[in-house]
C-alpha cells in the first residue's frame, strides 16, 4: 500500500500511528508539512522526537500549488492522508484538488472548536470569538463539497464524529479515532505512585498551556472551595505561560513550571489523578499519557478523551465550567478513596488500547477495506463507544 500523508506540522502523537499504518500495509509511507515545526508548540516544550525518524518533506513556500498538482498526478495510485486539512489554507487547497482529481482521500480531524477560547494562546479574543461563529458555516460548506468524493474520515472523539455526520459526510464513512503515543519504559506499573494520601490527601496533577482554554482556574476555584470545607488535596501545575493570571499561591497548589518533554508518564505516576478541565480539547493527549502511566483522569465533558474515560470507566466527568460539579467529583474521591484503586485498574485495561499498535493497525483495516466507489466496512472503535 502506498501512503501519502498531508499535514500541518508532524508530531508524535500522529507518527507512530502512522508508522504502523505503513507497516500493516507493507508499503511506502512519504510525508508532507506546511511547517517543519509549530513554534507554539516549541515554545510550550514540544520536541518531535519520532515523527522526525519519518522524515517530513516541507512544501515549499513558492509555487506550491504546482507541487501540489505534481505530487498528487504522481501518487494517483496512492491513499492521501489529509490531517487537520482545514488549520491550512494550503493544504484545503490540496484537498480539494485530490477531490477534484477523484483520488483516494481520507480525512484525519478533530472537531472544530465550538467555544470562543484561543486554542494556542488568549492574544486574539475578537479574533477568536469570530472564529466560532465562523466555524459551523465553513464546515457545511465542506461538507457539501466532501460528502460523495471523500473515502473516509478518521474523526477524533465522539464530538468530530458527530459533527461530521451533521455536514453530510455519510455515519459508515466516518470511523471514530484519536491521537495515541506508546508508554513509557517507566511508568505506573513498574514504580507506583509515592504519594502519601495521609499526610497530604488526595494529590492532583494538572498539566497544559496556561490558557483560557485549558480551564486552570475552574479547577483552581473548586480547590479553594474544597479547602474551606476541610477536604485535603494538593494540586501540582505544569505547564508554560504566564503565571500570574492564575491564583497559584495556595497552601495546597503549586507551580512546578515545565515537564522535559518526553517525562510526562513518569511524572504522573506519582500523583493519583490527573484533573484537565478544559473548555475544549480536541482530543487531550495528557489522558493518554496519563492511563498509560496507571493514573486515573477527572476531565471535563468537552475533552475528545473523555470518551475513553466515561467507555473505561478509569476516572470521571464533569460538565465543563461547573465548579460545583467538579468539587463534588473530587470530593468523592477523598471520601471514597478505594475507588482509586479500582480506576486505575481500569486505566491498565484502557491503556492497552491506547497504543498506537491499535490505532494503526484499525486505521490500516479502514483504509484497505474501503474507497470511495464500495460499500465501506467498519471495524469495531477499541476505544470508546460511538
Amino acid at each position: 500500500m502506498k501512503i501519502i500523508s498531508w499535514n500541518p506540522v508532524l508530531t508524535d502523537h500522529q507518527s507512530y500511528t502512522l508508522e504502523v499504518l505503513q507497516q500493516a500495509g507493507q508499503g511506502s509511507l512519504t510525508v508532507y508539512v506546511t511547517k517543519a515545526v509549530h513554534p507554539a508548540r516549541q515554545e510550550q516544550g514540544w520536541v518531535n522526537l519520532h515523527a522526525s525518524k519519518l522524515t517530513p518533506n516541507l512544501i515549499p513556500r513558492k509555487g506550491w500549488f504546482k507541487f501540489f498538482v505534481q505530487r498528487l498526478r504522481m501518487h494517483k495510485d496512492a491513499v492521501h492522508l489529509f490531517a487537520s486539512p482545514f488549520e491550512q489554507p494550503k493544504l484545503i487547497v490540496a484537498l480539494l484538488l485530490a477531490i477534484a482529481m477523484r483520488l483516494k482521500v481520507f480525512l484525519i480531524s478533530e472537531p472544530y472548536s465550538t467555544v470562543p477560547a484561543g486554542y494556542l494562546d488568549d492574544s486574539h479574543q475578537y479574533i477568536d470569538r469570530f472564529k466560532a461563529k465562523l466555524r459551523p458555516v465553513l464546515y457545511r460548506f465542506y461538507g457539501a463539497l466532501l460528502r460523495r468524493r471523500v473515502a473516509g474520515v478518521f474523526a477524533i472523539s465522539t464530538l468530530a464524529v458527530s459533527q461530521y455526520k451533521s455536514i453530510g459526510i455519510p455515519k459508515d464513512k466516518v470511523f471514530p479515532f484519536g491521537y495515541f503515543v506508546p508508554r513509557a519504559e517507566c511508568s505506573y506499573f513498574e514504580a507506583g505512585p509515592v504519594s502519601n494520601s495521609s499526610t497530604s490527601g488526595l494529590r492532583l496533577i494538572f498539566i497544559g498551556a496556561l490558557i483560557e482554554r485549558k480551564g486552570l482556574d475552574v479547577l483552581i476555584e473548586a480547590i479553594k472551595n474544597l479547602r474551606k470545607k476541610g477536604i485535603l488535596l494538593t494540586l501540582d501545575v505544569y505547564g508554560s505561560g504566564d503565571t500570574s493570571r492564575f491564583d497559584l499561591e495556595l497552601s495546597n497548589v503549586r507551580y512546578c513550571g515545565v515537564i522535559p518533554f518526553g517525562s510526562s508518564q513518569a511524572v504522573l505516576s506519582q500523583y493519583d489523578m490527573l484533573v484537565l478541565p478544559s473548555r475544549y480539547d480536541g482530543w487531550g493527549v495528557v489522558v493518554n499519557e496519563a492511563l498509560l502511566a496507571g493514573v486515573p483522569v477527572i476531565c471535563s465533558n468537552r475533552v475528545g478523551a473523555a470518551a475513553i474515560i466515561q467507555k473505561w470507566g478509569c476516572g470521571a466527568i464533569f460538565t465543563s465550567e461547573d465548579v460545583s460539579d467538579l468539587e463534588n467529583k473530587l470530593e468523592g474521591f477523598v471520601i471514597a478513596p478505594e475507588q482509586l484503586a479500582k480506576m486505575r485498574n481500569a486505566a491498565r485495561n484502557a491503556a492497552s488500547s491506547l497504543d498506537p499498535e491499535v490505532a494503526g493497525r484499525y486505521m490500516f483495516d479502514v483504509i484497505s477495506k474501503n474507497s470511495a466507489a464500495a460499500a465501506p466496512t467498519k471495524p469495531i472503535c477499541p476505544w470508546y463507544e460511538c
